[in-house]
């Protein structure tokens, strides 16, 4: 009997163990999208984690995530104006305000 319940907690212990490999695997798998997010240092690595993970378990939300999270950041436009002194002078200021009310 001895052999057979040691065999049995040795089976308990590796079933416990092959759960807990497949729950890291799984988490693992599931957190791609965040992983990558942060990996790129994407600017809105937060947004994409709660997305992920309120709305990973759907399949589509695990997909916009991933989409989401390889989609490239778009970089602000800077428009420069180049102003060189001497070259234009603007003219007076004209106002388009008609007083109407005959007081003067």
């Amino acid at each position: 009997m001895s052999l057979l319940a040691t065999s049995g907690a040795a089976l308990s212990g590796l079933v416990i163990l092959v759960f807990l490999v497949v729950a890291v695997v799984g988490l693992g798998i599931y957190f791609v999208p965040t992983i990558i997010a942060f990996a790129r240092k994407k600017s809105n690595k937060v947004a994409i984690f709660a997305l992920n993970l309120f709305l990973g378990w759907s399949l589509v939300g695990w997909v916009v995530s991933l989409v989401w999270a390889l989609s490239e950041d778009q970089r602000p436009t800077i428009v420069q104006q180049n102003f060189h002194p001497g070259t234009y002078v603007p003219g007076p200021i004209q106002s388009s305000i008609v007083d109407t009310s005959g007081e003067s």
